[in-house]
């Protein structure tokens, strides 16, 4: 009886116990087409995507994949991308460019909206993507989503593709790997959020899981011990019977 006591005891530890899931690092999604748009958490456009590179999938939110695209948070539409199982040496495109001309990075793709930074020719940019905003010229309608770093401080923005030089060439990615459903994530259990705890939390879950098992097993085992050892405790008992003595072996 007792034996079986202990073995629903570990099965109640066992499934309570957060369950490893797959890392999310291993999941990557394919640009299909030139039209693939990067979201931030508003679902705004901000740019579109390098054809035939990757964004990084971590979870789906209704007809979006949650992603990261090199240092950007954001969303992609699921069917703009084909969910593939791999590690692609090159998952985004790396190109750069510098202005040749003074020029201002805005917030939006269109001169009335904020200015972040004001920069003189030669700064150089590291490109993210492109979108369709104001015509400043006769030139283009393009506007290049970039970062660059000044006074050690890394700013995002737009500038405008008319007084970009040395524009980044969009070579092909050709790397592919199997093709995967987004099944991949409700099939995962609750590993991948014990694994987001901080490591002191995951101490705590962990004593808390452990320590009333222990008084448990303790309380189980404790009888038994007890009882053993008062049988093994014997000793001699004397009688005295008139003018001699017996002595009868029993327990104490």
């Amino acid at each position: 009886m007792k034996k079986m006591i202990l073995i629903m005891v570990g099965l109640i530890l066992i499934s309570n116990f957060p369950q490893t899931a797959k890392a999310e690092s291993l999941y990557y999604g394919k640009i299909k087409s030139e039209s693939v748009y990067f979201y931030d958490e508003q679902k705004t456009q901000l740019f579109l995507l390098p054809y035939s590179y990757f964004v990084q999938v971590f979870d789906v939110e209704d007809e979006f994949y949650k992603v990261n695209y090199k240092d950007l948070e954001g969303y992609v539409k699921k069917e703009d991308v084909t969910l593939m199982d791999g590690n692609p040496n090159t998952p985004f495109f790396d190109g750069n460019f510098v202005n040749y001309a003074t020029f201002d990075l805005y917030e939006k793709p269109n001169s009335s909206s904020s200015i972040l930074e004001s920069f003189s020719e030669n700064q150089s940019f590291d490109y993210y993507g492109t979108i369709v905003g104001e015509a400043m010229s006769e030139l283009t309608d393009e506007w290049f989503y970039c970062s660059t770093k000044i006074n050690e401080q890394t700013l995002k923005g737009y500038i405008y593709a008319g007084v970009v030089e040395n524009k980044p060439d969009l070579s092909l990615n050709t790397e592919m790997f199997e093709e995967i459903s987004e099944e991949v994530f409700t099939a995962t259990t609750n590993g991948e959020e014990f694994s987001a705890l901080s490591t002191g939390t995951k101490i705590l879950l962990i004593i808390s899981i452990a320590v009333p098992s222990v008084f448990i097993l303790y309380f189980l085992i404790k009888p038994t011990k007890m009882k053993k050892q008062k049988v093994e405790k014997k000793g001699v008992r004397k009688i005295q019977h008139g003018d001699y003595f017996e002595y009868d072996e029993k327990d104490l």
